[in-house]
């Protein structure tokens, strides 16, 4: 079945971490319980956040990347509709946006962006 989508995760963020780029996790996922879930919700959480917020600007112009990060061999269609929703909305407001299937893919998008050197 492959890496899990935290495992491929955590290899991008050792990655980007070492190339010393600005960016966070949005820790959406998760179970909570009913009042734990009203409280992040109260305070601002919104379902469909894509997975990293990356604010180094990248080399074509946009203000920040938005990645969301899917499990390699996962199809386009895994994507829900708030998160479809919060790309376009987010691309629509200047970002360059990502659907990524696995680090390894994550990685080359963002090197194309003149974030991370070859290696």
């Amino acid at each position: 079945m492959g890496p899990t989508e935290l495992s491929e995760q955590i290899v991008l963020v050792r990655k980007l971490r070492a190339a010393g780029v600005l960016f966070c996790a949005v820790p959406n996922g998760g179970w909570r319980d009913r009042r734990g879930a009203r409280m992040l919700r109260a305070s601002g959480v919104e379902a469909g956040v894509p997975d990293l917020l990356v604010f180094d600007l990248p080399n074509d112009g946009s203000c920040g990347v938005a990645l969301e990060l899917k499990r390699q061999g996962a199809s386009k269609s895994s994507l829900r509709p708030a998160q479809k929703r919060w790309l376009e909305a987010l691309s629509d407001r200047g970002w360059t946006t990502i659907v990524a299937f696995g680090a390894e893919d994550a990685l080359c998008q963002l090197r194309n962006l003149g974030y991370l050197k070859t290696e």
